[in-house]
């Protein structure tokens, strides 16, 4: 059965129990095919997978022993209840680790803009010639772009990652109370393929950027210092070094 067969088969039957949130159903499924699609899986295969469009609408018809499922129900909310709280901490500390990741991405750019710019508010840049500092706040940029590419497919995890708990708990509770489940969520980001390709090529030429001008930089350091440990010869910890 082809993706177009099975939806249209899954509308056909939903429509005959009269199930008011056809349209969303519907989606759910489109969604999950696409989903599945890009992963590799054939049309035959995600509609096999996926069972009968009649039993599966069959299970949206609604349920009248709402009796026989309030202990299972009233079980589940307590589950999540818990399951919430420590979720909850998790995604705190997924967001503080994206604010990390920001602030390191800003600093890196005000410092290249520094370095560029022959600054060194409150003298927190050591001196350096001006050479140096030019390559080197290349390779701060580069990684500062680095970092911005990693905070948006960081931020496009975090977001993907809160739907998919959002499906389990819906999941959870309609299986509670006797009511059908949709398809499951990834847990990693589902990005246009041309968004996907965009970042790689960003993130690549970025690193590539970073560790050439960061080698350069070394290099011209040590020659401008006449010594391999160019820092003591320029004084960056408090002391030159003796020849």
């Amino acid at each position: 059965m082809t993706r177009n067969e099975f939806l249209s088969k899954l509308t056909d039957e939903l429509k005959k129990y009269n199930i008011t949130d056809t349209a969303d159903i519907v989606s759910e499924y489109e969604q999950h095919f696409a989903f599945k699609m890009a992963d590799g899986f054939s049309e035959e295969e995600i509609a096999a997978k996926l069972g009968n469009p009649a039993e599966l609408a069959s299970q949206f018809e609604s349920i009248s022993e709402d009796k026989k499922y309030e202990g299972r129900k009233t079980a589940a909310v307590i589950g999540l209840c818990i399951t919430d709280f420590f979720t909850g901490a998790f995604f705190v500390l997924l967001m503080a680790w994206e604010a990390i990741m920001a602030a390191f991405s800003l600093c890196n750019a005000v410092a290249a803009v520094c370095l560029l710019g022959g600054i060194s508010p409150w003298s927190l840049i050591p001196s350096m010639p001006y050479l140096s500092g030019v390559v080197f706040a290349l390779s701060l940029i580069a990684l500062a772009v680095l970092s911005a590419v990693g905070c948006i497919y960081f931020a496009a995890f975090i977001r993907q990652l809160m739907r998919s708990y959002g499906r389990f708990r819906q999941n959870t509770i309609a299986a509670a109370s006797g009511n059908a489940v949709l398809p499951s969520l990834a847990i990693h980001p589902r990005l246009p393929a041309k968004i996907n390709r965009r970042i790689r090529t960003v993130a690549l030429l970025s690193l590539s950027l970073f560790a050439a001008c960061f080698v350069l930089g070394m290099t011209v350091s040590m020659i401008s210092a006449g010594a391999l440990e160019f820092w003591h010869a320029w004084g960056w910890f408090g002391y030159t070094a003796v020849n």
